[in-house]
């Protein structure tokens, strides 16, 4: 009877901890420091196995495809990225990974809302996915891909998107501050409608949803696994990832940039140059043993600082950048739908308006690999030395915040 008692009790304890396992990675939100950890970690895993990450040459992609469809025959502006049907293209599969990542995690935290916006909240979607369209073919790709990780993997072309990048944000940050201003004066208190009382809700189906969601990405992957395409399969796990990991965590590169300069909070960023430290390392030892020395280097030049600069307003007013509104759409947000339609029309029709594809021609610079310019040691010197001087700068910022306070 006191054996019987013992399991029941030792059941019952291990219970308890699945239990609150679940509630940690699937209930509560992740601290923010998790988030951008578990990004720089998932993301070297997948340059270990395909690629690093990257979101907007596969969305200018399926424009350039959808103008084919129409009869108005272009090439896709990524040469990595040629037009063909999405299932076939294992770097598409990582965005709708994204996307399905976030569903099924908003699903899970009962979190999931279709999120109408008003005229001027889809037109602010609108325009911020066109920016965002004309900025990542001008960067090139994205704040993610031409940033985060064009910084860690040892190109020029990050730091310098950084630049342009910050000052956008700051514009978008002050279109959208006066935007809200003008809102709030508007709001008349007298006409506002009386709610309805608030009825207590059954037991919501979401979280089961969100299980079934899950269950069909890695149906899907073993699909593509047995189809003898791996690599498909597993891009799109690792989109299932990283739309899981920036969902919980509330991670927000747009942010990391727009409050800098707008609100002298620099909390978000400050985690992101920690994950890029950790990141660079990785990538560092990766490439000096000759893996893939050149991926994610792109051109360098002028046009990183300018594509930073009417990106970084775009992904502000859309609400996020390339990444973020592949994850805002998982979660309902209808004018991240909107801002990833206009953002996919106006990079897939940059060969037809420019006459050639991105990093040729007049436009772009030479691909800037640090180490064959400054050897490895002065490669990370250069590196550190960025992310050092981007963190004394946001340090600089806040403190005129608190001298004012």
């Amino acid at each position: 009877m006191v054996e019987k008692t013992d399991t029941a009790s030792r059941l019952a304890y291990a219970g308890q901890s699945l239990k609150g396992v679940w509630s940690q990675l699937f209930r509560q939100p992740w601290p923010l420091g998790v988030g951008v950890m578990a990004m720089a970690i998932t993301n070297l895993f997948m340059f270990m196995y395909a690629r690093a990450l990257g979101v907007f040459p596969q969305m200018a992609m399926w424009g350039s495809g959808l103008y084919n469809l129409l009869g108005l025959k272009t090439e896709s502006p990524f040469a990595p990225f040629p037009v063909q049907p999405l299932y076939r293209d294992m770097h598409s599969l990582l965005n709708v990974g994204i996307i399905l990542g976030a569903l099924g995690s908003a699903l899970l935290a009962r979190e999931f809302k279709l999120r109408r916006e008003d005229g001027v909240g889809y037109l602010l979607g609108a325009v911020g996915g066109i920016l965002m369209g004309i900025g990542t073919v001008l960067i090139p790709p994205c704040n993610v891909g031409g940033f985060w990780v064009a910084t860690m993997a040892l190109s020029l072309s990050g730091p310098l998107s950084a630049v342009g990048l910050l000052l956008g944000a700051y514009v978008g940050g002050r279109i959208l501050q006066g935007h809200i201003r003008k809102a709030v004066l508007e709001i008349d208190f007298g006409r506002a409608a009386v709610g309805p009382p608030v009825r207590r809700q059954s037991e919501s189906s979401q979280p089961i949803r969100g299980i079934l969601i899950f269950l069909l990405v890695l149906a899907l992957a073993l699909i593509y696994y047995l189809a003898g395409m791996p690599k498909h399969g597993g891009l799109l796990l690792f989109g299932l990832l990283f739309g899981l990991i920036v969902q919980r965590s509330r991670l927000c590169f747009a942010a990391a940039f727009r409050e800098i300069l707008t609100t002298r909070d620099g909390v978000v960023m400050k985690w992101v140059l920690l994950s890029m430290a950790v990141g660079t390392l990785g990538f560092t030892l990766l490439k000096a043993q000759g893996y893939q020395p050149q991926h994610m280097v792109f051109p360098a030049g002028w046009h990183n600082i300018a594509g930073g600069f009417v990106f970084g307003i775009g992904m502000v007013l859309a609400g996020g950048c390339g990444l973020g509104i592949l994850v805002r759409s998982g979660e309902g947000y209808t004018r991240s739908w909107l801002a990833i339609i206009t953002g996919m029309l106006t990079a897939g029709a940059w060969v037809h308006v420019y006459g050639h594809r991105v990093g040729e021609g007049w436009l772009y610079g030479r691909p800037v690999y640090l180490p064959e310019v400054l050897g490895w040691g002065g490669a990370l010197v250069f590196v550190y030395g960025f992310l050092l001087l981007f963190y004394l700068f946001i340090l600089w910022v806040e403190g005129g915040k608190h001298e004012r306070a």
